[in-house]
């Protein structure tokens, strides 16, 4: 059995569906455990409906932690109480589109932990950060014990049940981030000194260093961070492409990217998430946004 899990709340439920709907278009085929805080999204019902082998689960969460945090532990949740026969199990953020066919990301996880490096991928084993977090594990009783040289996205892991050993360490160290920063109530942190600066990227990160997991990484292209990509696509960053606006976010010098664009693809089927005519006048404004771009952009 496959299994995909995702967590999200508020306008992110567009998000959430069209991961769904690409999803499908990707010939997966299992069940997708969709974590939610507030009220269910408006596609609840038409979800239910999607014919096949293709289930999606809607489970309430409940946690005052920023969503991002309770990755590790909604993981564990989902294979101990969703999808106990599952082989692997993948999270992805609700920002993320699948463009792969399902069994080149079900090949990728077989066997290790699927990973795509981050925007900035390159630091370096005795990077003073990362000799900072050494100090941090050992205060918390953790050896880190292996060498890596590259920053990995948290935004989608994957990985065999082989593997669920480091979901716990994951878990456990976001623990220990929460007893440092006093909480976990917020997503960044922009002080160049800070011990954490995305407190839980940098915390998988750290539990990678904590494993002897094998890793199966993607460079940044895997998330379209670079050009060269066919794997997935993640519209990071605080601009949507449900929330639309492309043509004035292209005057003030950032035209829609390739995230922005892969999105319209997956934004009507199976499920329908926005209506026909405002689905018209954001798919004018990409267009315009993306011309736009082609003589004026921010250096």
């Amino acid at each position: 059995m496959n299994a995909v899990c995702t967590l999200f709340e508020g306008h992110y439920h567009l998000g959430a569906g069209a991961l769904i709907n690409s999803l499908h278009a990707a010939r997966f085929r299992g069940r997708i455990i969709c974590g939610y805080r507030g009220t269910p999204p408006s596609w609840a019902e038409a979800a239910q409906r999607i014919e096949g082998d293709f289930e999606v689960r809607l489970v309430p969460v409940e946690t005052r932690d920023h969503l991002t945090y309770h990755k590790p532990e909604f993981m564990l949740r989902c294979w101990s109480e969703h999808c106990s026969e599952a082989r692997q199990l993948y999270y992805m953020d609700p920002d993320i589109l699948v463009k792969a066919q399902w069994p080149t990301l079900e090949r990728w996880a077989a066997d290790g932990v699927a990973l795509c490096e981050d925007v900035n991928a390159n630091l370096p084993a005795g990077h003073p950060y990362r000799l900072r977090w050494i100090d941090f594990l050992r205060r918390h009783g953790k050896d880190a014990s292996r060498p890596l040289n590259r920053y990995y996205n948290a935004g989608f892991v994957g990985l065999p049940r082989s593997c669920i050993g480091l979901l716990g360490t994951w878990a456990s160290i976001v623990g220990d981030a929460a007893l440092e920063l006093g909480g976990l109530a917020s997503l960044k942190n922009a002080t160049p000194d800070a011990l954490f600066h995305s407190a839980d990227q940098d915390a998988l990160n750290m539990a990678l260093m904590c494993s002897d997991a094998p890793i199966n990484a993607s460079g940044p292209e895997g998330m379209d961070f670079m050009p060269g990509g066919h794997l997935l696509s993640h519209a990071i960053g605080g601009s949507k492409p449900w929330r639309g606006g492309f043509l004035r976010d292209a005057l003030r010098g950032a035209p829609p990217g390739k995230a922005q664009k892969t999105f319209f693809r997956f934004a009507e089927s199976p499920l329908r998430l926005i209506g026909t005519p405002e689905l018209r006048r954001m798919r004018l404004s990409l267009v315009l946004g993306a011309l736009v771009g082609r003589v004026y952009r921010r250096s």
